[in-house]
């Protein structure tokens, strides 16, 4: 049971496709947007560096001519901007006053009076005040994963210098003809369709295989498909996720719980938010309660050697279960109890200004094998729960908890509630929450594309949602 329960403050997720309330959003600012732009720059220049244009041949009066060997190199991308661009429910990338160098190969054949003659070399081409703008799209594939397309690719060169060793003044009006007009032309759709593949194919593949699904544990899974179109402003992009929870036996089962309307928040100030929804907490417990998952049982076989001490009915220190109930161990000396705690109904989740909190109630049952049942229990314990984040995963631990006995049964005879209490408290922080902590640091992986990495996350806790507002820095650039 320390392991479904540590999942129930761990699953920040959403669920139902009958409402229009996310389960999770996620916002990328401005500032976000702008950050791309230098993951653009960076993935562009090798790129651009490494362009190959088709041979071209030719004949101009007597003299044929033929441009080989085509290749890039020195890209130099002084001004690049990206922006939000609502219109196109995308993005527009601006590449201005950039400068790339061409080198290729040439070989003319010419006639002079009745010889014909040969000239090979190599030509070096710089081009200069070079303008490209990429409309950019974030639609939605089949499957509602986010699809990366390139809507337009337009671009000018501003103007070029060609560098050659000879004195043929004639090849060098010839190359500048050729490049005026016919490469002109061919050097710009070529930019354009170097860009346009690495948005479509490189990046579009990137975005898809963002976490669209992900596993709490062995049974249950979180469904972080889109459930609408991206919404688009001036000022940001957000996308807005199902979320939803399911048992893996069961996924289409509908719950008798919906998201409720997500906080507000206003601030812009870090490049990603992502809000987690109290949704996926409730939509947890309701599962694993219904499929009798909220339990935890506590014995010899169960423990590890060094805590198995604490289910003896005499001992010499205050680790043990006599101890702490000496009824216990005067009626029973000399024994081992075992204990199981079960869920009596849903526990209540909730996320406020003050944390994540959860609240259980369960019936604790301590045995002894030659007796059976001493003594039952109707207990409620509230978690307090702090979250943080490890690389692409939400992690947590019990900040601290309280428990209430609500009713007692015995056959020992009278037992002070205060004893009994204690008695829990010892085991829950003994035993159970250390293991709900180690479950806790596994945590559940987040709906992020690959390689990307929060930088100095915070946390803002606000009624209903919590929300990861944090600058990024994305890895994937080798």
């Amino acid at each position: 049971m320390a392991r479904t329960i540590t999942l129930l403050m761990l699953c920040v997720t959403i669920g139902l496709t009958v409402t229009q309330n996310p389960g999770v959003k996620i916002r990328v600012t401005a500032k976000g947007v702008d950050y791309a732009k230098n993951v653009a720059r960076a993935s562009l220049v090798p790129l651009l560096n490494n362009i190959r244009l088709d041979d071209v041949e030719g004949r101009q009066g007597k003299t044929s001519y033929r441009l080989h060997n085509f290749r890039t190199s020195n890209v130099r991308i002084p001004n690049i901007n990206m922006h939000l661009n609502p219109g196109q429910r995308g993005l527009t990338l601006s590449l201005r006053n950039f400068g790339i160098d061409i080198h290729l190969d040439y070989r003319v054949s010419y006639r002079v009076l009745f010889a014909r003659l040969t000239n090979s070399g190599g030509v070096t081409v710089n081009f200069g005040q070079v303008d490209l703008t990429v409309t950019i799209g974030i639609d939605q594939f089949q499957d509602t994963s986010p699809k990366l397309v390139a809507r337009s690719c337009s671009g000018d060169i501003g103007h070029f210098n060609i560098h050659f060793h000879g004195r043929l003044a004639w090849l060098l009006n010839l190359l500048r003809g050729l490049f005026r007009g016919q490469l002109h032309n061919s050097i710009r759709n070529k930019i354009c369709e170097v860009v346009v593949n690495a948005v479509n194919n490189d990046a579009a593949n990137k975005l898809r295989r963002m976490t669209l699904e992900a596993d709490i544990g062995n049974n249950v899974g979180i469904d972080y498909r889109l459930l609408a179109p991206l919404l688009f402003t001036d000022n940001y992009l957000e996308l807005h996720q199902k979320g939803t929870v399911f048992w893996k036996a069961a996924r289409n089962d509908l719950l008798p719980v919906s998201p409720g309307a997500v906080p507000a928040w206003g601030d812009y100030s870090n490049m990603f938010y992502l809000w987690l929804t109290e949704y996926p907490l409730k939509s947890l417990a309701y599962i694993m309660h219904t499929r009798g998952r909220l339990q935890y049982s506590m014995t010899v076989n169960t423990l590890l050697e060094e805590r198995r001490d604490f289910l003896s009915t005499s001992c010499d220190d205050s680790l043990c279960v006599g101890f702490l109930i000496p009824k216990l161990s005067e009626t029973f000396p000399n024994s081992v109890v075992a204990l199981n705690i079960t869920s009596r109904k849903i526990p209540d989740v909730n996320i406020t200004t003050n944390g994540v909190g959860m609240t259980f109630y369960g019936t604790v049952d301590l045995s002894i094998p030659s007796a059976g049942s001493v003594l039952v229990a109707n207990v409620t314990v509230s978690f307090r729960i702090l979250a943080n984040v490890r690389n692409d995963r939400i992690v947590g631990h019990v900040n601290s908890f309280s428990t209430i006995i609500e009713s007692l049964h015995s056959v020992i005879g009278d037992v002070d509630l205060a004893v009994i209490n204690n008695a829990i408290e010892e085991g829950l922080t003994s035993i159970i929450i250390p293991e709900m902590n180690a479950v806790a640091d596994v945590g559940v992986k987040l709906p992020l594309i690959n390689d990307l990495v929060f930088q100095r996350p915070s946390f803002i806790y606000l009624d209903g949602a919590l929300i990861i507002g944090t600058d990024v820095q994305y890895q994937g650039i080798v």
